[in-house]
């Protein structure tokens, strides 16, 4: 049983349920349904590449109230299993606050809070779900409509279908992953993306205009913090989620 006040949940949950929303759009193989986090007061809006890939159309987004705008798709990012929408709001949205999802460690509690079986859409209230981060991992391979590969952090705060796009939340109520349906077939968990590395990919979107990403250039960051002992450079600390981190650097590891 997840320890906590019910107050502290009551609080992070009326925060946050206006800060997700309900999404559908028209993809090539057919319509999907999946959950957005708001991500600025004007109308950009995180989401699954599974809910919203490529040459979709049709987009529509059910905000608190509910209502429904039809969006626009900015950009993609199929390897990082994310999608940029713009929405033009009657009135100023509340954006999610962003965590470090470096800093997580296992045994923290985390929510999840989205649009499960369209709970927005037809209930105005969005599925809220507590757990604990129950692990921090790799994922070696794409599964359920799922293309991200990399560290994850598992919860075991409920995911269900429609919860693609969905925040992870910390004990605060920021966010700090980014909801996935791909799983480990060893652990049968919930599984996110962590928030750091997507926060990159959504800034180069953004500052770049560009569609479809499969490659991003520009400047880059290794993820890692390191020092001179005795003459050989070892890491000290490893970005969760950043480059360092895929490639498989540890603490105490020596660069040689």
């Amino acid at each position: 049983m997840v320890q906590g006040s019910d107050d502290v949940h009551k609080k992070i949950y009326a925060r946050a349920r206006k800060s997700v929303v309900a999404i559908r759009a028209l993809a090539p193989l057919g319509e999907r349904s999946g959950t957005g986090t708001v991500i600025s007061n004007d109308g950009l809006i995180l989401t699954s590449y599974s809910v919203v890939p490529d040459g979709s159309t049709k987009i529509r987004v059910w905000t608190v109230g509910p209502r429904r705008y039809e969006a626009e798709l900015l950009g993609t990012s199929k390897r990082d299993e994310l999608s940029l929408l713009r929405i033009k709001p009657k009135e100023p949205l509340e954006p999610i606050e962003y965590g470090e999802s470096g800093r997580v460690k296992i045994g923290e509690i985390s929510y999840t809070i989205g649009n499960a079986a369209n709970s927005i859409i037809l209930d105005d209230q969005p599925s809220f779900n507590v757990g604990v981060v129950s692990g921090l991992y790799n994922l070696r391979e794409p599964r359920a409509s799922s293309w991200y590969t990399g560290l994850i952090l598992e919860t075991t705060a409920a995911v269900n279908v429609g919860m693609e796009g969905a925040p992870l939340l910390n004990a605060e109520g920021k966010m700090i992953g980014f909801v996935s349906m791909n799983y480990s077939p060893n652990r049968f968990l919930g599984a996110a993306i962590p928030i750091d590395s997507q926060k990159l990919v959504v800034q180069t979107i953004i500052k770049s205009k560009t569609p479809v990403i499969e490659d991003p250039k520009g400047e880059g960051t290794l993820g890692l913090k390191a020092k001179d002992e005795k003459g050989r450079v070892t890491v000290t600390e490893v970005t969760v989620g950043g480059a360092a981190d895929r490639a498989g650097l540890r603490a105490g590891d020596a660069i040689l």
